[in-house]
């Protein structure tokens, strides 16, 4: 059972621990790093079966995953010479310099010999200070639904999720992942049809991603940061973290991070082999 979050330190203490256990390090790594004023960590990547039990839920093959969180980088490698290039091109303060194009490309083209490739780079949203201050809910039940003119919000049922399994309008709030379970949805309805959902899926032990889609036509109502911030609540009341992953060029995306109250809290690469077949 998930301990409760009840402030913005509690939060920090959770994230540095999914981030350790993810980077196939011994759970209090990041705080011992922060406390030591480290800038750099590094690991050899665990088979998937001998991972801790709390970190993100993916099958993917991944070969090598890159964080910079809080000034701190922490790059984890299946291969020992992959991980000794990335840790002499991360040395010092490049790790903050990363997600630059020059340096990351001075990263893919050492990986791609290796028969390695980019699968994703992507910029991690979490709550922010000011949002833990205004947390009072003790439960899903007892967050307030927002009123917004000419819109109804309500939660859905479990039950209603199957009606939008192959929606592709509402891809990114439902992943229908045996894995990652969609545990919340949050509908926002015109007229008695819904026009926007945002859902979380239950990532790890400890996290729960936030997933958003607005019908276009329904766009620039506010809903999305509306429904996002709301289900972020919700979501913190049942004892998870809430994270909002996207595109470091997705602007739109971002802003509705922001408008929901959540703040950009750490950037990710990963590449795979193209050996492997992702299987998720």
């Amino acid at each position: 059972m998930p301990t409760p979050i009840v402030s913005y330190e509690d939060a920090l203490t959770l994230l540095n621990r999914q981030l350790s256990v993810d980077m196939c390090l011994p759970p209090a790594s990041f705080d011992l790093a922060f406390q030591h004023g480290s800038t750099l960590l590094t690991s050899q990547r665990l088979p998937l079966e001998e991972m801790d039990a709390d970190r993100r839920r993916y099958r993917d093959h991944w070969e090598l995953r890159l964080i910079n969180y809080r000034g701190l980088t922490a790059v984890s490698a299946a291969h020992p010479r992959v991980l000794d290039a990335a840790q002499a091109l991360l040395a010092g303060d490049n790790g903050n310099w990363v997600g630059d194009y020059s340096e990351l490309r001075k990263l893919n083209d050492y990986l791609t010999p290796f028969a390695l490739q980019v699968s994703s780079t992507s910029l991690f949203y979490t709550p922010g200070r000011s949002f833990w201050e205004h947390q009072s809910a003790a439960s899903a039940q007892d967050v307030k639904l927002p009123q917004i003119e000419g819109y109804e919000l309500r939660w859905l049922e479990p039950q209603e999720l199957e009606a939008f399994r192959d929606d592709e309008r509402f891809s990114n709030a439902l992943g229908f992942k045996e894995l990652r379970p969609d545990v919340q949805v949050l509908a926002a309805l015109a007229h008695g049809e819904i026009v926007a959902l945002a859902g979380a899926s239950e990532d790890s032990n400890l996290m729960q991603q936030i997933g958003i889609d607005v019908l276009p036509q329904h766009r620039g109502a506010r809903l999305a940061g509306t429904l996002v911030g709301t289900l972020a609540e919700a979501i913190i009341a049942e004892g998870f973290l809430p994270f909002y992953g996207t595109s470091p060029s997705h602007i739109i995306s971002q802003r509705v991070a922001l408008n929901a109250g959540l703040q950009p809290t750490w950037w990710e690469f990963v590449s795979t082999s193209l050996n492997e077949i992702s299987v998720d």
